[in-house]
């Protein structure tokens, strides 16, 4: 066995009988079963394929443009943008620069028509992108989205290790006040965006600042209007235009590099905007358009069938290597969905909560955009009518948010009762880097209630049972991975060599 392997189980034995929860290969009474994926292994499969009724056209059409509507004389960049899983940009290239350095930006935009689910982003980001993840990582600028009426507006950092804060420049109260005030008809705004190292005590803060001569402050306050959509209008523009955000601890630490600053497109399915921006000062540059600049340019001219279409899951056995070994895995996109939940799964058991259970194996988190979620682990095939991990029977692992921390690779259950319960942190899984990882189930642990340890590398967090949950039962019968609810966003995740407690042994 290799050194790394060797001390990476060595630490997590450690870390399993301090918490009272012990690791063991052979377990007298029941039976593990191995998967290495050489071959598709024929697991059951319930919605996990789901061919969208149609995959629609994406035209992006964006970069630089003889005409004038953001800017102060003909020449500018933008176009058509279409928000797509696949990733388009048009950008000049800068540094590479990091969050240890300063970094400023100005300019002019000008919306002229916006659709239903549109989204672009601008500002200072790394150009390789996994696409699929709706916001880019390694990023730091404006984030629009848009309705039909209009666009939203806030501003972000998202590190290199997919974590982010930020804040909306327009109002924002979830599922009930969002307006549009960013108006679509060619109204001019002027914006600056600050970023210093070392202010908020050494974390680092960036300012961003929004002005328009269209808008007057209070406009979105309508006599109507609850006291705290009010509330909310006050603190965002137009009647507030300079906003700051300090980044959490630690944030100038996860390795985040920025190597080009332009327009790129959210990358989720969606609709399409066109947008304009001119004037621009960055990276101690500045550039009017008066003449095409060498702007570095991909998927900005290009007509194409879409491929990732939202809900349709698309995960299984796969022929790839993502995760590390020899080619076969498991695993591709699942999206967090309302309906039409899906699995791939091995069956086993009938195992319980009384039943020690433990898995292994190896894991990369491929894609994860914000609002997604899936799950691994054992449940019940016979809950069709919402997924196990939210209407009961299950016990494994939960892949997800929320946004400010990236992907937390954690424990989780759900009783026969349908009673959950979740660690609040855990290991979180950052893009693109394989993982080696274990869970644990003892039911003898937490003084007979039962605990659930999950390590992720180095990482662990264990969860132990509220009273009362484990005697609320739980059977189950499939291992193998879940789509999450409600709706949201997709997860590109892979496992392999798969290591799980599959049965009790034969009396």
């Amino acid at each position: 066995m290799a050194q790394p392997l060797r001390g990476l189980i060595l630490v997590a034995l450690v870390m399993a009988v301090a918490s009272g929860i012990a690791l063991s290969e052979e377990r007298p009474g029941l039976v593990t079963k191995t998967e290495s994926f050489d071959r598709d292994p024929g697991w059951e499969a319930h919605d996990n394929r789901i061919a969208p009724k149609e995959y629609p056209t994406i035209v992006q059409d964006f970069g630089y443009s003889p005409t004038n509507v953001a800017g102060r004389a003909p020449g500018e960049m933008g176009g058509r943008v279409w928000r797509a899983s696949e990733p388009a940009y048009y950008a000049d290239k800068i540094g590479p620069k990091t969050l240890d350095d300063k970094l400023s930006a100005s300019g002019t935009f000008a919306l002229t028509k916006t659709t239903a689910g549109a989204g672009m982003f601008f500002g200072f980001f790394k150009a390789e992108q996994p696409g699929g993840g709706g916001r880019p990582i390694g990023s730091l600028g404006l984030h629009m989205d848009c309705e039909r009426s209009g666009a939203r507006l806030a501003v972000r950092l998202i590190t290199g290790k997919n974590q982010s804060c930020g804040t909306f420049i327009t109002p924002f109260i979830p599922g009930k006040f969002r307006p549009t005030p960013i108006r679509n008809d060619g109204t001019r705004y002027t914006w600056t965006l600050d970023y210093d190292p070392q202010a908020a005590d050494g974390r680092g803060r960036f300012t961003f600042t929004l002005r328009s001569d269209a808008h007057q402050p209070g406009e979105l306050e309508k006599a109507d209007l609850p006291e705290s959509h009010k509330q909310e209008a006050r603190r965002r523009f137009p009647s507030t235009t300079t906003f700051a955000v300090d980044l959490p601890e630690g944030y100038k630490r996860q390795g985040t590099t920025f190597d080009h600053f332009g327009l790129m497109n959210m990358m989720k399915a969606g609709g399409h905007m066109t947008i304009y921006f001119d004037d621009l000062q960055y990276d101690g540059r500045s550039e009017d358009f008066a003449q095409a600049p060498n702007w570095d340019a991909s998927g900005n001219r290009v007509t194409y069938q879409a491929a990732d279409v939202a809900g349709a899951h698309n995960f299984g056995f796969s022929n790839t290597n993502h995760a590390g070994g020899r080619p076969g895995e498991v695993g591709g996109t699942f999206w967090r969905t309302d309906k039409n939940w899906g699995y791939y799964a091995d069956r086993v058991g009938p195992l319980t909560l009384d039943d020690r259970l433990e898995a292994s194996g190896r894991v990369v988190l491929r894609v994860g955009g914000p609002d997604s979620d899936m799950h691994l682990g054992w449940f019940n095939s016979a809950v069709k009518d919402q997924p196990p991990a939210q209407g009961g029977h299950f016990l494994g692992i939960h892949v997800g948010g929320p946004t400010r921390v990236g992907h937390y690779f954690q424990p989780a259950y759900a009783t026969a009762k349908g009673t959950r319960g979740r660690a609040d942190t855990g290991p979180v899984l950052v893009p693109g880097k394989v993982y080696e990882w274990t869970l644990v189930y003892d039911p003898a642990a937490n003084g007979g209630q039962g605990a659930i340890q999950v390590t992720l590398g180095q990482e662990s967090v264990t969860l132990p049972l509220k009273a009362g949950h484990k005697a609320q039962g739980g059977r189950f019968d499939r291992f193998g991975l879940l789509t999450a609810y409600p709706g949201g966003q997709l997860v590109r995740i892979f496992l392999d060599d798969l290591k799980y407690t599959a049965a009790r042994s034969a009396p």
